[in-house]
């Protein structure tokens, strides 16, 4: 019983709404901002809404201060999963990809300015199977929407600084069969997270960035019930801290070249729990087994006429969900993420049009690494294609 408790429970538990393009779901890459058209290589250069949001805070020095912008970027990700043994099904959702940011300008040498970022839609949705097993559908559905404040300052000539104060908002629904009847849960609840970041001017042509992204919370909580037996649930979510350092090479005056390597602690995805207050044999982890991950990537962006700008990115991370945690609703495989933009600058208006597509490979989970939820495990047409606007105050 407790097998069958642990197979189905934790994946529908899904996973973060914030990102993107990911292949995994899991860690947003980037934005729909400029930074998303360099597949996120922007911590040396953040000199757009969408890098000082989540890039590098340090970013919010400069014209982003002066700046209003609206981004949305709908998705295409289709899950599949094969367990061998006649389960076999697809779930296929587009979500989209919501960005805004104001500038408030400068008080005093600091610039300021705040956003909200994040995605609706987000979901895995799996059918019934009752042939095989599967009485119920697996519904998974979580949005964590950010609402970020930044402050930097230009330290010296030469150095930028940034931070980034950010509430948060979640919420959770879940759906699933249990040996002990259908589970179910509606929560939600409120959290925060926090970044630093600042980029050095190495010369006229080089410069470093370095931005740190603190481990984040939000704690839900809701009703829930298990069988028809009504109970309270609690989530307390807990997302990874990370790293990412850079550099930006001004190869030519219409040329930049990037590249960065960002390193994520995943492990802090093991300290969020679920638990039912009554029905605690279904109280485990939001994910029970990770493995930390460096996801690096290059960019270029290139003036093709005054004030027309072309971008092209990539970016590549491996799994980080261990074999034995993988589950049909909360997996994730090696990706390799190609992006590309094109952006006009007007007098006061800037309009640009994002595109990307993630391709990965599958991952073929052994009964002896995996005898819960042992198959095949893939994701397809992983695409995304949006526009924005900027108004330059």
């Amino acid at each position: 019983m407790k097998v069958r408790i642990h197979r189905w429970l934790v994946p529908a538990t899904l996973a973060l709404a914030a990102s993107s393009a990911s292949a995994s779901f899991i860690v947003a890459p980037h934005t729909a901002g400029r930074d998303g058209d360099l597949s996120g290589n922007t911590v040396a250069s953040p000199d757009d809404a969408g890098s000082a949001q989540y890039i590098n805070p340090a970013g919010v020095v400069g014209e982003t201060a002066e700046q209003t912008m609206l981004a949305v970027a709908p998705m295409n990700f289709t899950a599949h999963y094969d367990n061998g043994n006649g389960y076999d099904h697809t779930s296929s959702e587009t979500p989209v990809l919501l960005n805004f940011w104001h500038g408030l300008g400068e008080w005093n040498g600091w610039r300021m300015g705040f956003s909200t970022y994040g995605s609706v839609g987000t979901a895995f949705d799996f059918a019934a199977d009752p042939g095989n097993g599967v009485p119920s559908r697996f519904v998974g559905k979580l949005t964590v929407i950010n609402l970020g404040f930044n402050i930097g300052r230009q330290l010296t000539e030469n150095l930028r600084v940034g931070m980034q104060i950010t509430p948060r908002y979640g919420q959770q629904t879940f759906k699933a069969p249990t040996p002990g009847g259908e589970a179910e849960f509606d929560i939600d609840g409120f959290g925060i997270v926090g970044s630093l970041g600042l980029v050095y001017d190495l010369s006229d042509r080089w410069a470093l960035g370095l931005a740190y992204r603190t481990p984040g919370l939000v704690d839900m909580d809701g009703d829930g019930s298990v069988g028809g037996n009504d109970q309270g649930v609690e989530h307390e979510l807990h997302t990874p801290q990370s790293v990412t350092a850079g550099a930006s090479f001004q190869w030519t005056p219409k040329t930049t070249l990037l590249a960065q390597v960002k390193w994520t602690d995943y492990g802090q995805f093991e300290d969020g729990d679920i638990k039912w207050d009554e029905t605690t044999a279904l109280d485990q982890p939001f994910i029970s087994d990770t493995r930390n991950r460096i996801r690096w990537g290059m960019g270029l962006e290139h003036e093709v006429i005054e004030d027309s700008f072309l971008r092209v990115g990539f970016s590549y991370e491996s799994w980080m969900i261990e074999p034995e945690a993988v589950r049909p609703y909360l997996f994730d495989n090696r990706d390799f993420m190609l992006m590309a933009g094109y952006e006009v600058r007007y007098e006061t208006l800037s309009v640009g049009f994002i595109g990307g597509y993630a391709t990965t490979t599958d991952r073929e989970v052994s009964a002896s690494r995996n005898p819960a939820a042992p198959g095949t495990y893939s994701t397809e047409n992983d695409v995304m294609a949006g526009f924005r606007i900027t108004w330059h105050h």
